[in-house]
C-alpha cells in the first residue's frame, strides 16, 4: 500500500526526501514546518537538508544515468504514462494538498494538478518520434546525419506559486529525453511535489532516476552546479536569482534554462468585447491569488472605453469574497503565501496612494489574519510609480489609458521583462501587429489562460531563456550529435 503524504501529515510524522530510490529524513535531522497561509497554522513538517543531501542525490542520480539514457524511449514512455495515470486517479488527493501548503482555490488546486499530469502524458509520447535528422549529402562518398542524447542529470529548482505544475514541466521532459533528475522545490510548498515524485515511484521508475530534496536554496542549488554530473539546470523565480544562477553556472558551463519574472501588458482595445475583456482579466489577474508570473500586471485601457472599463472593474473588486478556501465558503480569493508577500504588495501600493492614485470601487471584506491584502485595481498612478515598472506578484494592477495603438505598444514594452502579454480586439489586422510588435514570450489574445503542454512557453529580454512544454522543453535536456560516415562503393 502506498503512503501518502496527506497520511504522513495525519499521523504527525515528517514528509521526507527521496534520494537513490529511499525516502529519508535529512542527514542533520533538521526539520522545517510547512504552514497553512489561510490561517497560519502548522500542517506538516519536512526533512530539511543542506548542502550535503544536495551532493548525495546528484550522486545517485549520476549513478542511475547510464542504465536510464540507454533505455528504450518506450519504455521510459510507459513509466511516463503510468505516472500521467496515477496523478489523474490521485489528483483530487494531492489538489487538497496543494490548496492547503498555498491558499489556491480548491478547484485551481485540481486544475493544475490535472495540469501536471498532463505532462507526462505528452511528453511520453513526443519523446517516441523522431529525434535527429539525415542531411542531404552533397558529397557521394559520405552520408552525414545528426542524433539526440540526454545531456546528463539535471536539476530542477522550483518555487511555490505553481509547485507541482512548474516541477511537471520540467521533469517530465527529462525524463523523458533520458536524464536522471534533482529536484528541489520550495520549502514553502513542498507537499503536493512530493506526491508527484511518490506518483513516479509507483509508476516503476528505477531507483536514483529522480531524486526530491528540501533545503535552504542557496545551499543547495550551489552544490548541484558545482556537482560534476549535473549539466542543466532548469529553474523558475526571480530574474536576480536566476542571473546568479547563471554566473556560477558559467564556471563549468552548465546549461542553463530559466523561466524569470514578468510584468505582463494587459490591452484592451476600444473595439475589444468588454464583457470577455473584463472576464478574461480577472483570470489573467486574480489566478493563484495574483501570485503568478504572466499575471496581468500593467492594464492599459482605450481612453474611449476607459470610464466604462473603471466602472466595471470596481464593481467587480468590490463584490469579490475574500476568505480561507477550504473554509467551507465559497471564496474568489485567497490569502498570499506569506507575510513578506503581503509586505511587498502594500508597499507598492501605499507607494501609489501616496502619489495620488486610488482603488476602483469600494472594499471588499477582508478577513482577519496576516497573510490577507486588498485586491484591486489602481487608476491614476504615475508612470515613474513601482505599480507602472515592477511586477507585483499579488492581487493588485495598475489601470492606465491610451490614445492609439502604436502608443500602448511603446508602452507595454517599456519594461525589461517579456514573459507573457494579452491584449483583447476584434481587429485582424492588428492581431497580427501585436503577435509580431509585442515584445513578450507568450501572447494571449482575447483569452487569459494561454498555458498549453504542447505549446513552448518562455519569456524573452530579462524574462528567461530557453522554452517548457511543446518539442522545444524536450531540447534543453538533449544534446545534437553530427556524425559524419564515409562510404565505399558508391
Amino acid at each position: 500500500m502506498t503512503i501518502t503524504t496527506r497520511a504522513l501529515i495525519d499521523a504527525g510524522e515528517v514528509v521526507p526526501m527521496l534520494i537513490g530510490g529511499e525516502w529519508v529524513n535529512s542527514f542533520s535531522s533538521v526539520l522545517r514546518e510547512v504552514t497553512n497561509p489561510a490561517t497560519d497554522r502548522v500542517i506538516a513538517s519536512i526533512a530539511y537538508g543542506n548542502s550535503s543531501e544536495a551532493t548525495a542525490a546528484a550522486d545517485s542520480a549520476k549513478a542511475a544515468f547510464l542504465n536510464w539514457s540507454n533505455s528504450s524511449t518506450r519504455y521510459r514512455a510507459d513509466i511516463l504514462f503510468r505516472a500521467y495515470e496515477l496523478i489523474m486517479e490521485r489528483a483530487s488527493d494531492i489538489g487538497g494538498l496543494l490548496a492547503l501548503e498555498t491558499g489556491k482555490l480548491l478547484q485551481e488546486a485540481i486544475g493544475e494538478t490535472r495540469f501536471s499530469a498532463e505532462y507526462f502524458r505528452w511528453f511520453a509520447e513526443e519523446i517516441r518520434r523522431p529525434q535527429g535528422e539525415v542531411f542531404a549529402s552533397e558529397d557521394r562518398s559520405r552520408r552525414q546525419l545528426s542524433i539526440s542524447r540526454p545531456i546528463g542529470v539535471a536539476a530542477t529548482l522550483t518555487p511555490w506559486n505553481f509547485p507541482i505544475s512548474i516541477q511537471a514541466r520540467k521533469v517530465a521532459p527529462a525524463l523523458a529525453a533520458g536524464c536522471t533528475v534533482v529536484a528541489r522545490p520550495s520549502e514553502k510548498a513542498p507537499l503536493a511535489v512530493a506526491e508527484l515524485f511518490r506518483a513516479l515511484i509507483d509508476a516503476g521508475i528505477p531507483d536514483g532516476v529522480v531524486n526530491l530534496i528540501y533545503g535552504p536554496a542557496s545551499a543547495q542549488s550551489n552544490a548541484l552546479i558545482d556537482h560534476d554530473a549535473v549539466e542543466v539546470i532548469s529553474f523558475t523565480g526571480s530574474t536576480p536569482v536566476g542571473s546568479a544562477l547563471m554566473r556560477q553556472a558559467s564556471n563549468r558551463i552548465v546549461r542553463c534554462a530559466l523561466e524569470l519574472g514578468g510584468d505582463a501588458p494587459f490591452i484592451i482595445f476600444s473595439d475589444a468585447d468588454i464583457d470577455k475583456a473584463i472576464e478574461g482579466l480577472a483570470i489573467a489577474k486574480f489566478r493563484n491569488n495574483g501570485q503568478s508570473c504572466i499575471a496581468a500586471n500593467r492594464v492599459f485601457v482605450a481612453s474611449s472605453r476607459m470610464d466604462e472599463v473603471c466602472e466595471r472593474l470596481g464593481s467587480l473588486t468590490e463584490a469579490m469574497v475574500v476568505g480561507d478556501p477550504l473554509g467551507g465558503t465559497k471564496v474568489d480569493l485567497g490569502p498570499l503565501i506569506d507575510q513578506s508577500r503581503v509586505r511587498d504588495v502594500e508597499a507598492i501600493v501605499r507607494d501609489a496612494l501616496d502619489s495620488g492614485a486610488h482603488f476602483l470601487g469600494g472594499a471588499p471584506e477582508i478577513p482577519d489574519g496576516p497573510n490577507y491584502t486588498r485586491p484591486g485595481f489602481i487608476v491614476n498612478a504615475s508612470h515613474d510609480s513601482a505599480l507602472a515598472k515592477e511586477e507585483v506578484f499579488g492581487p493588485v494592477s495598475g489601470v492606465f489609458s491610451f490614445d492609439d495603438e502604436d502608443e500602448v505598444i511603446a508602452r507595454a514594452n517599456d519594461t525589461t521583462m517579456g514573459l507573457a502579454g494579452y491584449a483583447y480586439t476584434s481587429d485582424q489586422g492588428r492581431i497580427w501587429r501585436l503577435s509580431e510588435r509585442l515584445e513578450v514570450g507568450i501572447l494571449g489574445i482575447n483569452h487569459p489562460l494561454p498555458s498549453v503542454v504542447y505549446s513552448p512557453m518562455g519569456g524573452v529580454k530579462r524574462s528567461g531563456l530557453g522554452r517548457e512544454g511543446a518539442h522545444e522543453g524536450l531540447h534543453e535536456f538533449l544534446e545534437t550529435k553530427y556524425v559524419s560516415i564515409g562510404v565505399d562503393g558508391l
